[in-house]
């Protein structure tokens, strides 16, 4: 069976994600609701590891990088014998290389 593991650092990213739509921008509603679809497309990719873009330009940072854009954030992850690795979920407009340097 295919699953998605979530790193530390993803975890963090979608209570991040969570507290800055549903708190700072009062709407719970909303951020509930983008969480859902992450977790959604999160099986999705465990379904189809390789169904993300390979990430060339960031494979010196991340063995075997991928990446799939859901509205403005982006999922970076890994393929996994079982699944996926969950690595960052980042807003689209930030820098990418800066973020997973924290890894």
């Amino acid at each position: 069976m295919s699953r998605f593991r979530l790193a530390p650092l993803a975890r963090h990213d979608l209570d991040a994600l969570w507290n800055y739509i549903g708190i700072e921008k009062d709407s719970p509603t909303a951020a509930s609701r983008l969480l859902e679809t992450l977790y959604d497309k999160f099986r999705l990719l465990a379904a189809n590891p390789l169904m993300g873009q390979y990430r060339e330009d960031l494979a010196d940072l991340v063995k075997d990088i991928r990446s799939f854009s859901v509205g403005n954030y982006v999922i970076y992850y890994q393929p996994a014998l079982d699944g996926v690795r969950i690595g960052r979920v980042i807003h689209g407009a930030r820098d990418v290389r800066t973020a997973l340097q924290d890894q």
